[in-house]
């Protein structure tokens, strides 16, 4: 189906054989604002497919961005053979589990962090990838803000300067504040139908009471991606040559 969104880019150019054929999974506020926009965007890229499971919102999202094919569910979607891989915005819980069936399906997945709500759903996840031979790429975008660039820079440039001391200590704080930063959000198409959220009751970790799953689940939401950013910080090229020893 033709994308008839005006706002969106043509990209007649590009040779069906250099396509990536995605489905989505999600219809809600990060997919309508951020990653279905963007991937509408791609040149390499062709939205064919959502899976939704609030049926008039999908109907409405998939008009917006001229998305020919809408499934009920993530297994429904998973069962195309003409879908090349899929990205994933889904409840922090139920993501995974999403993830790991699309996985097991042999499709490449592109999902938003938090990736697990613990280390046993978390091997989970990376037993279907190599069940199914796929990929998984998780959506950690603070990598690319230049500030977090600038630092990396830093990092590496204190640590192979012979000149300076080691790097013993880092401490990291999440301001969050207005997270949206401005975004225009009156396009949004607000949902009128339910969210059917995930049981997450076996998919946290069996020590966590059950006074703290609200905070934990926003704590990993959050502080995921200070821990991917020291790795980041701290990529291989800084590491063999770093005075300084980091365990990440």
């Amino acid at each position: 189906m033709e994308n008839q969104n005006p706002l969106l880019k043509k990209h007649s150019a590009v040779s069906p054989n250099n396509l990536i054929r995605l489905g989505y999974v999600g219809a809600g506020f990060l997919a309508q604002h951020a990653h279905l926009p963007n991937f509408s965007s791609l040149p390499e890229c062709r939205l064919v497919a959502i899976a939704e499971r609030r049926p008039r919102l999908a109907a409405s999202v998939a008009e917006r961005f001229g998305i020919s094919k809408i499934y009920r569910d993530h297994l429904e979607l998973g069962r195309n053979p003409d879908i090349d891989a899929v990205a994933v915005s889904a409840d922090y819980a139920g993501q995974g589990e999403i993830a790991a069936d699309l996985l097991r399906a042999g499709k490449h997945v592109f999902m938003e962090k938090p990736m697990a709500v613990s280390v046993r759903q978390a091997e989970r996840i990376l037993g279907a990838e190599r069940e199914g031979k796929a990929r998984l790429m998780v959506g950690y975008m603070k990598r690319y803000d230049p500030g977090n660039r600038l630092i990396r820079d830093l990092v590496r440039a204190w640590c192979n300067d012979p000149d300076k001391g080691k790097l013993l200590y880092i401490r990291s704080h999440g301001f969050c504040g207005n997270w949206i930063a401005g975004l225009d959000t009156s396009a949004f198409i607000r949902p009128d139908e339910p969210l059917i959220a995930t049981s997450i009751d076996n998919l946290l970790p069996a020590w966590l009471p059950r006074q703290f799953q609200k905070g934990y689940i926003g704590y990993l939401q959050q502080y995921t991606h200070h821990v991917n950013l020291l790795r980041f910080f701290w990529m291989p090229e800084t590491a063999k040559t770093c005075r300084c020893k980091a365990s990440t």
